[in-house]
């Protein structure tokens, strides 16, 4: 039965993966993570539970879901409430809606590659709470990196996002992570990783080599093991510049 799961689950990912690049001859400058941006505002909008985005969590409850991961964070780098956080692929705030709410006026920074992504955000979080804590929610740009990091923000966190990150683009997100770190600030990644070769898992997932991301990454990561599996190890993983 588990190979035939297994045969089963590699012949969808050929067909995803033949999906993507008939998808990219037809768009030609485009990047992955801007099929990846019209892949979820799809699913979203067939109302679909997703794991990490929308309100139709699986399993999950908006409001309640991300609470623990934020104040974990707070906790482990002392993120006090006049700290100014940026919280990078932030998807529709299932983890920065605690962080508007715990950050003082204008301290959080929500930077995605999406516009749709981000009005849902606002949606769901409510008017009130954005006219009280008016946060910096902004679509990833060259102007958007430099404004988050004229913020000097003491920590910038990315929670479920590198699994999603093509191999061809982890360059360039470290480099933008990397480009958001002020002074003793530090960039804090949950995701999984591999000490063999990456392998893709799905249509929009990775777990990549510890190779390949250090090679990727400008800056020093420190791998924290958080749990293991046979093929992979889940955790955090630290970043700072060369020069932390």
């Amino acid at each position: 039965m588990a190979l035939v799961v297994s045969f089963f689950n590699k012949a969808k990912l050929i067909v995803r993966n033949v999906q993507y690049r008939l998808w990219k001859r037809k768009n030609k400058s485009a990047s992955f993570k801007d099929y990846f941006a019209e892949i979820v505002q799809k699913h979203i909008q067939s109302g679909r539970a997703h794991p990490t985005l929308g309100d139709n969590l699986a399993g999950k409850t908006f409001g309640v879901s991300g609470h623990r991961s934020f104040m974990l964070l707070a906790r482990r780098y002392g993120i006090q409430a006049s700290d100014v956080c940026v919280d990078y692929g932030c998807g529709t705030l299932r983890v920065g809606l605690h962080a508007i709410e715990y950050l003082k006026p204008g301290c959080y920074w929500g930077l995605d590659v999406s516009d749709f992504l981000l009005n849902r955000g606002r949606e769901l979080i409510g008017a009130d709470l954005e006219h009280r804590k008016a946060p910096n929610l902004r679509v990833i740009s060259g102007s958007s990196l430099r404004e988050a990091a004229a913020a000097h923000p003491k920590l910038v966190f990315s929670i479920s996002v590198l699994v999603h990150v093509h191999p061809d683009e982890l360059s360039e997100y470290f480099t933008n992570i990397l480009s958001l770190i002020d002074g003793n600030g530090v960039g804090m990644i949950t995701t999984e990783w591999t000490g063999g070769d990456t392998y893709q898992t799905a249509r929009q997932s990775w777990v990549h080599s510890v190779t390949t991301l250090r090679d990727a990454a400008p800056g020093n990561l420190t791998f924290i093991e958080r749990a293991k599996r046979s093929n992979r190890t889940g955790g955090v993983i630290e970043v700072r510049g060369s020069a932390n």
